[in-house]
């Protein structure tokens, strides 16, 4: 423990120190208690461990307008070391995270404030899926997986280098589907923390554009791959195409069309048959830059024997412009709190 955390500092310390620029820079400490939700009723007993958990955090910002256009907001970069304890050493062990992080300021006042921290990044799995010596953790099948976070949070300062701050995080663990089994683990938590600034600065104040009366047209293709029934990988393609307008300053509502081709899948005379369509209304968290967006996709058809009992999915993608037009990103597809896989993604935005 020790060796990583030296080693997360000194990662820290090159980032920040790299970035000349950087305006104010913290370190945040907090604990956390959550509980695993079981999405399977064969999970049910597993599911009744409460983890906990210890991160610390290294987090930046440039109070430039540049820095301050990429999500008409102030807003935060940052590493995250998160150190999980699933409270079953025999089954689930520990997750050891890091993770990167963007998180915008959603309101200030002079001594509260409110934020949004999202993030991904790779997560070392002590315990993990085997059929004679851990039968029953099907949640985790790789060591190394896939970590994404959502959290809020809410802070008071104490002092002008000082915050205490509360959060609730809701995460997910999976290795997207590259070995199997893969259930993934969703785990909500509540966390309690304190914050030093090494750097403070005053923020500046900056007008904002006006909103965009006009719908904004994409494409966007997915891409990965997946183990099919002749123990080969095959890629797995999704296109989509969609529209969507900004209502406020973060978020736009849209809808779509988009269509997978899953070459892992078995067929029985065609490959037409692994063609999947599907319909999707679609909200979007618009930072600037960033697209944080949320699919509810219809099944339009599918081939006999997938997800026989499902005529819904979801897809998170979480997309970066890049330039005027290009952004690229990742995916996730989920049936309820059922994680299927994870996709890259590269788009374009006419």
């Amino acid at each position: 423990m020790k060796k990583a955390v030296f080693i997360f500092l000194i990662l820290s310390f090159l980032t920040v120190n790299a970035e000349a620029q950087v305006n104010s820079h913290k370190i945040g400490l907090e604990s956390q208690y959550g509980w695993i939700i079981a999405h399977n009723p064969e999970l049910q007993d597993l599911a009744s461990s409460r983890p906990i958990s210890l991160n610390i955090s290294s987090q930046w910002m440039r109070t430039t307008r540049k820095n301050w256009e990429a999500c008409n907001c102030f807003h935060y970069l940052g590493l995250n070391l998160l150190v999980v304890d699933f409270q079953n050493p025999k089954e689930l062990g520990q997750a050891w995270n890091l993770s990167g992080s963007f998180e915008p300021y959603l309101f200030r006042t002079d001594r509260w404030s409110a934020s949004l921290s999202t993030g991904m990044g790779v997560s070392y799995l002590t315990r993990i899926y085997d059929p004679f010596e851990n039968p029953r953790n099907t949640f985790f099948s790789a060591p190394i997986s896939f970590l994404l976070f959502i959290a809020p949070k809410l802070s008071f300062e104490l002092s002008h280098q000082w915050e205490l701050q509360a959060s609730f995080s809701y995460n997910h663990i999976s290795n997207g589907g590259q070995s199997q089994p893969n259930r993934g683990m969703n785990y909500p938590m509540l966390g309690l923390g304190v914050v030093h600034y090494t750097r403070k600065a005053d923020l500046p104040s900056y007008e904002k554009s006006p909103l965009p009366n006009n719908w904004s047209i994409y494409a966007d293709l997915g891409f990965n791959t997946r183990d099919s029934d002749n123990g080969n990988r095959q890629p797995n393609f999704t296109l989509a195409g969609g529209t969507y307008r900004k209502f406020t300053g973060i978020i736009g509502l849209g809808g779509g069309i988009e269509i997978a081709k899953d070459f892992s899948l078995p067929i029985q005379e065609s490959r037409i048959e692994a063609v999947i369509p599907g319909i999707f209304l679609e909200n979007h968290f618009l930072f600037g830059k960033f697209d944080f967006s949320q699919r509810m996709v219809k099944y339009m058809s599918k081939p006999m024997g997938y997800q026989e009992d499902r005529a819904f999915y979801q897809r998170y993608t979480l997309n970066y412009m890049t330039g005027k037009n290009i952004r690229i990103g990742a995916g996730l597809k989920a049936h309820g709190h059922v994680a299927e896989f994870m996709d890259f993604r590269i788009g374009w935005v006419f």
